[in-house]
C-alpha cells in the first residue's frame, strides 16, 4: 500500500488520511443528527413549519384559555421534549417524536374514531362553614366526589388541523449539505 496519495495535485499521507476519515465517519452522524433536532424544535419557538421558502405558520386555537396566552403546540412542554434521537450511524440516523399525540398534530387529523366504555367520576359542590384563625366563621365552596357512572362505547368525529414539526424541509436539507461539505473539505485540509 502506498504511503503517500496524491489528490488534486496534493500529496497526502495515508495514514493521516485514514485518520482524519476515521473521525469524520464517527463524528459526523451525531452532528448531523443534532442539528435535525434543533430544526424540528425549532418549530416551537417559530411557531409554523421553516420550509426552506419560508415559515408556514401554524393554526391558532380556537380559543383563548383565559386572559393568557400561551405558544401553539405548547402546554407542558412534553411535545417539544419528546423528540429525541434514537439512532446516529453512519448508515441511518433516526429522530422521533415519542409523544402519543406527536403524529396527530404533526400530520392533522380529520376522522372518525371510537371512544371504549369508560368510567367517568362525577363531582359535586357544597358550601361548608368553617372559623378562620380570628375566630370569625366563614364559608368556603369543596368539591367532593359525588359518584361514577359508566359512559357507553360510541363515535366521535376528531378534527385537529395540521401542525408540522418535523419531516422534509429544503432549509434542513441546506443545512446538512453545508455542514458534510464542511467535514469533507477538513479531511483535505492542508
Amino acid at each position: 500500500m502506498p504511503k503517500r496519495i496524491v489528490i488534486n495535485g496534493y500529496s497526502y499521507k495515508w495514514g493521516d488520511l485514514r485518520r482524519r476519515l476515521d473521525r469524520v465517519r464517527d463524528r459526523l452522524p451525531q452532528a448531523i443528527a443534532d442539528a435535525a433536532r434543533n430544526f424540528f424544535v425549532d418549530s416551537f419557538t417559530k411557531q409554523g413549519w421553516d420550509t426552506g421558502h419560508g415559515i408556514k405558520k401554524w393554526k391558532p386555537r380556537k380559543k383563548a384559555e383565559g386572559r393568557r396566552r400561551r405558544a401553539i403546540l405548547v402546554k407542558s412542554g412534553r411535545l417539544r421534549k419528546s423528540i429525541r434521537i434514537r439512532r446516529a450511524t453512519f448508515r441511518r440516523i433516526t429522530i422521533a417524536a415519542e409523544a402519543p399525540y406527536a403524529a396527530a398534530h404533526n400530520f392533522g387529523v380529520d376522522e372518525t374514531v371510537t371512544v371504549r366504555a369508560h368510567t367517568r367520576r362525577s363531582y359535586t359542590t357544597e358550601r361548608e362553614k368553617y372559623t378562620a384563625r380570628t375566630g370569625r366563621e366563614r364559608t368556603r365552596t369543596v368539591r367532593r366526589e359525588g359518584g361514577n357512572h359508566t359512559v357507553r362505547s360510541h363515535t366521535r368525529h376528531v378534527s385537529i388541523a395540521q401542525r408540522q414539526f418535523m419531516g422534509q424541509s429544503d432549509a434542513l436539507d441546506r443545512k446538512l449539505d453545508n455542514m458534510i461539505e464542511t467535514a469533507i473539505s477538513r479531511i483535505f485540509e492542508r
